[in-house]
């Protein structure tokens, strides 16, 4: 018997976590949930997930990205982190990790509203990638 997947869901917003929590569980993954940055950290370090999904904008207008930069230097480097907010549009910035890594350490960028396949189908890239480095 294998272990499911965890992925662990960051996000300020309980309709986004009910949301998203129903739709990865369906696809057989095991979902762990923060509500916030710093609750997101302890989870990382107590849990570790497999995926990070996360939000920018919670507590703090950028608290997403602060999030990201230190599970990438402090807690666990290599853990994918897909980026999953509505930043761009609330800023209407275009937010493009590829051009600046350091700001900006995840594997994927998306805006809400993400259809819920298109999540699934990016944790399950960004798995497959991981696997093949």
């Amino acid at each position: 018997m294998t272990d499911k997947i965890r992925v662990l869901l960051i996000d300020d917003d309980p309709d986004f976590i009910e949301a998203n929590s129903i739709v990865l569980e369906a696809s057989g993954f095991e979902v762990l949930t923060a509500s916030s940055g710093a609750e997101g950290l302890d989870m990382v370090r107590e849990n570790n997930p497999d995926v990070v999904v996360l939000d920018v904008m919670m507590e703090q207008t950028d608290e997403g990205f602060a999030v990201a930069r230190r599970i990438r230097s402090k807690l666990k480097s290599d853990v994918p982190i897909i980026m999953l907010t509505s930043v761009g549009q609330v800023t209407g910035y275009d937010f493009n990790p590829e051009e600046n890594p350091d700001f900006f350490p995840v594997d994927v960028f998306l805006e809400k509203p993400v259809p819920p396949s298109i999540l699934v189908n990016k944790v399950h890239e960004v798995l497959k990638k991981g696997e093949n480095q």
